[in-house]
């Protein structure tokens, strides 16, 4: 029995730490270098402008066109692909939380969301009719 206790222990604690690493990796400021919808690569004319703002577990995301949008993001790196749970904090999807996946290679970050109640993405690619969007976020260096 200790050992089942003991072995919870460890499993949380590197789930801990492994989120942690990740969410510090991905604090600060991106701008939107690509966005596709729907299967559909968006025009530059739609990325131009497109900024992330991570402070914690508090994304802020100002999309060109779109009202800005608040809310918290739970990571889980430990999952194959990575996870990630965003929660609006207002307009009309506050309260609801999009499932995603997402992925950081250097100073790129890719994420993929389903809308509020629709299951999770498992690609990093969207498919006509699905709903789903995936951005692309490049740091801006401070």
């Amino acid at each position: 029995m200790r050992w089942v206790v003991a072995q919870s222990v460890m499993i949380a604690l590197v789930m801990t730490a492994a989120q942690a690493g990740d969410l510090e990796t991905l604090q600060g400021t991106w701008k939107l270098s690509a966005w596709q919808a729907d299967g559909k690569q968006l025009s530059e004319e739609h990325v131009e402008g497109g900024k992330l703002v991570l402070d914690g577990d508090h994304f802020t995301v100002t999309l060109p066109g779109k009202a800005t949008s608040t809310g918290t993001q739970k990571l889980d790196p430990t999952k194959q692909p990575k996870t990630i749970d965003i929660t609006e904090e207002g307009g009309p999807n506050k309260g609801k939380t999009c499932l995603g996946v997402y992925e950081i290679d250097g100073d790129e970050f890719r994420v993929v969301f389903a809308p509020s109640g629709k299951p999770r993405p498992t690609a990093f690619a969207t498919a006509p009719e699905s709903g789903q969007w995936l951005h692309v976020w490049t740091r801006v260096k401070e």
